[in-house]
């Protein structure tokens, strides 16, 4: 366990919504105590390398029939479905090459996928960038630096959309899990640009909202905006600038986790965590009893606060 990764951050963010805080894979959240009833068809985007890599890890571990895996190279693609034949033999892998900011690759990734398993329970919408590093090695601070902002939304923000209108249909014909899941971050909880850049924070706040329509406008459909803790990925490996900063003592999260919480999420349709912003280092445990409180009060999305 470990205490939360930054210092200053409003109670509003749910950093401690639970009293026990996970910093790697235990018990509940183990993807080997997760055993998926088969069939089993999970899509991972954003999968070649990082949190997308470690989530297909874990549903191979957890037993799925069926994965789909894109990334836009098709060697980390050919790495991954290696280490995936290797934590479950019998699994059945799609691995193809797609760009999210694409709609064709998008289309043909989903046709593909219909073709090859004709289902899927699962699909985690994981690509994502932050903004490109500035000169002097820093994250752009403010809008007025922040020139990286549209490849950011159209990725994160605009990849999410087109992912979920291809893949949705497919998850709603399926009697098994029905789940979409969309990585957000700590950072749409954000109104600064201290730590991570504009485009980032209104994108994983734009995902979050996208889950809380996409459950009220299909209440079959169980989608979460998911918080992966922190972790030292691709894209966060140089964000420290020096030795002590809030970077290089913040990203103390295993990379595992995230993917180990994912196949406890969808082992079984958890209806009232659906339209809500939920985040890996939570006890599963605790949260089983909050349920009643979570519906009762609608708690976990973004509301604006009017009055005194």
């Amino acid at each position: 366990m470990a205490d939360a990764p930054f210092g200053g951050i409003p109670p509003t963010a749910g950093i401690d919504f639970t009293k026990t805080i996970h910093n790697k894979v235990e018990g509940p959240t183990d993807p080997t105590n997760n055993k998926v009833i088969q069939p089993f068809v999970v899509c991972v985007t954003g999968a070649g390398k990082g949190l997308g890599f470690h989530i297909a890890l874990s549903y191979a571990k957890a037993g799925a029939s069926g994965i789909v895996i894109s990334s836009r190279t098709q060697s980390d693609l050919d790495a991954l479905s290696k280490e995936l034949k290797q934590a479950n033999s019998d699994i059945d892998i799609l691995g193809q090459t797609c760009d999210t900011m694409n709609e064709e690759d998008v289309g043909r990734l989903a046709e593909a996928t219909r073709e090859r398993f004709g289902r899927l329970d699962v699909c985690v919408a994981n690509a994502g960038v932050i903004s490109k590093y500035l000169n002097d090695g820093s994250l752009p601070k403010g809008i007025t630096t922040d020139f990286d902002f549209e490849r950011v939304i159209d990725i994160n923000l605009l990849g999410t959309v087109r992912i979920a209108r291809r893949f949705c249909p497919m998850l709603l014909e399926t009697d098994g899990a029905r789940a979409f899941i969309v990585i957000t971050s700590l950072a749409a909880h954000w109104i600064h640009s201290q730590l991570t850049p504009i485009a980032y924070n209104i994108s994983k706040r734009g995902v979050c909202h996208i889950v809380e329509q996409m459950s009220h406008d299909h209440p079959e459909l169980l989608s979460y905006a998911v918080h992966p803790g922190a972790v030292v990925t691709p894209q966060t490996q140089n964000h420290s600038l020096q030795k002590g900063d809030v970077w290089d003592t913040a990203l103390v999260d295993d990379v595992d986790l995230c993917g180990g919480f994912l196949t406890w999420l969808t082992k079984e349709r958890r209806q009232y965590l659906s339209g809500r912003y939920l985040a890996v280092n939570w006890d599963v445990d605790e949260l089983e009893e909050m349920k009643d409180d979570i519906v009762s009060k609608d708690l976990l999305k973004f509301k604006m606060t009017v009055g005194g």
